[in-house]
This record gives structure tokens, sequence and C-alpha cells, in this order.
């Protein structure tokens, strides 16, 4: 059956097919360290479970409003008023079917066939999937591990930006761990292009800074963010947008239309998580300090390049090329012959990717450990 031409250039997310390909390992009684994705290893806080639990006792397994239910509107307006000191209307709040939905609505809503969406490069890799999906363009702009993967005015203005609409801007970023500055917010809002915040790694910061929220600047930013990473609720999705008055309507008929509502069950788990979740946050965040540490010292000790030391998320993004030249090449092998996973740098932009690894440390240490044994007998 011959497929749509959309199909034509949407890339794999190598990732998934990493981790599917190890899925399949282990199914044949291979024993496989995950280093490849961002998904916790940790359960859901108790009071997600417990409310979850609840809701499905009380019989809430009906459909809710397109944009979500109001308790769990109002606990996210709530969030930006208590981190950031933001106030946001509920009716803002869309909620998704995590943050991949979120992200499909907005370049939907907002980008026309022949637009153009900038984003960084090494940067989240289903961003150019979704403007290709819109019939938009992607435009990576390169940014350099010398400048800490910074994505400054300086280097977005190097770039030739014509028919850009929209930018996507990712604080902390994947795979880098980074930290985007004020100034490139508000450079790109001075010039009128439209602004995407991805947010889904606030909380996870490991260096004493604290993040800000992009509607700290400007209620025209578009925040996208979820439950996915900080509270270890992947299987759950759940996301959300905030979004301007003005195109809360676009972004409810377009949930209506593509999945109708978030699943119901998941909502009230998030309504939980916000509400009674943050001592669990803080317990993972201090693990995750952690076994960053013990990652990124052992990754070094092996010959691995890492010139930048990630401030938040959970990924380590290491230069392989005493290695190897392809990082494709070495993760293909390495998964087959050391039985370990991680995610070539290519899955992240062509931006000098394939020098790059990126490492996860979303396992507990001893796996981490027993990670970089085998690492360590496998080079």
């Amino acid at each position: 059956m011959k497929t749509s031409g959309r199909l034509a250039d949407l890339t794999s997310f190598i990732a998934m097919d990493i981790l599917e390909a190890a899925f399949e390992m282990e199914r044949r009684g291979q024993n496989i360290v995950h280093l490849e994705v961002g998904e916790p290893d940790f359960a859901p806080p108790p009071p997600v479970e417990e409310a979850m639990a609840r809701a499905l006792r009380d019989g809430k397994t009906h459909y809710t409003h397109s944009l979500g239910i109001p308790e769990l509107r109002e606990a996210v307006a709530a969030r930006y008023r208590d981190k950031y000191g933001v106030e946001v209307s509920p009716e803002r709040v869309c909620v998704t079917t995590g943050t991949s939905a979120g992200f499909l609505l907005v370049f939907g809503a907002l980008l026309d066939p022949g637009d153009v969406a900038a984003m960084s490069d090494p940067g989240y890799p289903c961003y150019p999937n979704f403007a290709r999906f819109v019939g938009a363009s992607p435009q990576a702009i390169p940014i350099e591990e010398a400048d800490g993967f910074q994505l400054t005015p300086e280097v977005i203005s190097s770039q030739n930006l014509s028919g850009v609409k929209m930018f996507i801007v990712s604080s902390p970023a994947n795979p880098t761990g980074t930290l985007t500055g004020k100034d490139t917010y508000k450079w790109i809002l001075e010039r009128g292009y439209s602004l995407v915040s991805d947010e889904i790694y606030h909380d996870l910061m490991y260096t004493g800074e604290r993040e800000f929220s992009g509607l700290e600047i400007s209620d025209d930013v578009i925040v996208v963010d979820g439950f996915s990473k900080r509270f270890a609720m992947t299987g759950l999705r759940l996301g959300w947008v905030v979004v301007p008055p003005s195109l809360v309507r676009a972004m409810n008929r377009l949930s209506q239309n593509l999945y109708i509502s978030a699943p119901t069950l998941s909502q009230w788990g998030g309504v939980a998580a916000l509400t009674q979740g943050k001592e669990h946050v803080e317990r993972m965040r201090l693990e995750y300090g952690r076994r960053q540490r013990l990652l990124m010292d052992g990754l070094k000790s092996l010959g691995f390049k890492v010139g930048f030391e990630p401030q938040g998320a959970f990924y380590i993004f290491a230069d392989i090329s005493s290695f190897s030249p392809d990082s494709f090449d070495f993760c293909r092998k390495m998964l087959a012959e050391a039985r370990v996973a991680a995610t070539p740098g290519i899955d992240f932009g062509r931006n000098k990717t394939s020098r790059y690894v990126r490492f996860s440390y979303t396992q507990t240490v001893e796996r981490l450990e027993e990670g970089l044994a085998r690492l360590r007998a496998w080079l």
C-alpha cells in the first residue's frame, strides 16, 4: 500500500529504534543496560497512583472537556503562580495527551505550508518532524559545545531567517541539558516571531541555577510542559500547553478532532501530582544528580570527552571521536556487542552530531555501574 507523500521526509526517532531493538534482544534472553531513552525508572508519586485508583473506583472513566478537567487546569495555573510568580488564567491551559500532542496542536494551529520553524541543532529530533507533518519546513540553527551549546541572539542573527515564523526553544535542552538565557527569548519576541518554550525538564536542575518560564517574559510565549519527566508519568500520556487567549479556541477545535480529550484517569493523577508531588520530585532530582556525577566521571575515565556539564534534564552528550567518527555505527556495535543501549548524536541533528552519543542517567546507580563496566571491557 502506498503511503502519503507527507511521510517521505519524516525521519525515524532513532532513540526509539534503539529502544525497540533492545527490547527484541531482551525477548531473546539478553540483558541490556538502557541508557538510550529519557524515561525515568521511578514509579509515579504514590498520591498519583492513589488518585487514579480512586478515580477508577468512582467511575471517572468518560470523556472530559477537550481542554481538560477544570481541577487540572486550575492546578497548572497555580503552578505558574507559586513557582514563577506569574498569573495564568486556567482558561489558557490546554491539557494534552503528552507534550507530543501539545506540539502537534501548536504547530497545526500556527504554521501554514511553506512557513519555517527554527530550532537548535543539536536539538530534540521530533521538532523538525512536527513541522514537516503540517507542511512547514524546519530550519536548524547550529550551536557548538565550545559555546556551551547556547542558542544566543548572536548565533540566531548570524543565520538567514527568511520565511521563519516560529522559534522553538527547549530549556533545559535535550540532548545537552543547556539553559537558554532570557535575552534569547526577548530577542525572538521583539522581532515578532512566535515563540514556543519547551519546559518539560523544569524542576530537574543540578547546578543551583533557577530555570525561568517563558511566561515570566511575556504572555505571548506559548509554553509546552507535562508530567512525563519530573513526575515519572511517561506512559500516562499527559501534558499541557499554555497559550495566549486568542489561540485557545483553535487548540480546542484541534483537540476535539484529533483525540477528543486526554486520558481521564491520568488527568486526575495529574491533579495529585501538582498538588501533592513536590517532595517526591525533589527526591528524584537529588538521585538524578548523584547519577549524573557517577556517569560523567565514569565516561571521562573511559576516554569519552565531556566538555560541557549539563545544567538540567538527565542526559550527557558525550564526544566519542576518540573511538569512532560515526555515532550511529558506534551505538549499533555498542548495543550488539556490549549490550549497552545509548542514542547516537545524529538523532538530534546534523551539526557535528556524528561525533556525539547521548547517555541517559535514568537507571539506578547499580545499572549505571554495570553499563560502565561493560563499556570498559568492550572498549
